[in-house]
């Protein structure tokens, strides 16, 4: 019985790796073809090239940095490029992460072929991210309880100094303003919660 337990701890844990392998930084994409940046290319005539993608099923609109088709068959694979590196972290950041699955929820509505797997390119490492059902199921959640944040203006902050320093909204409309935010945490609260 406990060996069987065991065995099945390992599997969850190695199916959780199996959904993402991250690689060192490359920019090679064999195999595949240019159809889509976010912004004109030199040389390429495709009035699509620079176009905001909506899905109307989703209610989800972006700009992947690039995406690629397959030169033989329907396979379509976003590519979204971070100015920032990784370092020893096994894994992107959340928001880059949830990203990427946004765009391959656009992707599908758009196109009509589910892309089997994305990336996330940092400046040193790349993540090759598989299209799964949790990580589609994460995003629809996460737009959810921000569609709801929208709707009624109620929801929960996460203020530190690392997210909140660069906001557009620091020191104007939110209360978590540069002056109160010290060491990491919001004054008066204990881990950003109030």
């Amino acid at each position: 019985m406990i060996l069987l337990m065991v065995l099945i701890l390992l599997f969850i844990f190695r199916r959780q790796n199996w959904s993402m392998k991250k690689i060192p930084s490359s920019n090679g994409m064999g195999g595949y073809s240019l159809i889509y940046a976010d912004q004109k290319q030199n040389g390429k005539k495709d009035e699509g090239f620079g176009k905001l993608l909506y899905s109307a099923e989703y209610e989800l609109q972006g700009k992947p940095d690039y995406i690629y088709k397959k030169r033989f068959g329907k396979g379509i694979v976003p590519v979204e490029l971070k100015s920032g590196s990784i370092g020893e972290s096994s894994l992107p950041h959340r928001g880059d992460l949830l990203q990427l699955g946004a765009y391959f929820l656009i992707l599908e509505d758009v196109y009509k072929v589910r892309p089997k797997f994305g990336r996330l390119a940092y400046q040193d490492y790349i993540f090759v991210v598989k299209n799964t059902r949790s990580l589609r199921k994460e995003v629809m959640k996460t737009t959810k309880e921000m569609r709801e944040m929208l709707l009624y203006g109620v929801g929960k902050a996460n203020p530190s100094f690392a997210t909140c320093r660069y906001c557009i909204c620091n020191g104007t409309v939110c209360k978590y303003s540069e002056t109160e935010i010290i060491g990491g945490k919001a004054n008066g609260a204990s881990g950003g919660e109030e």
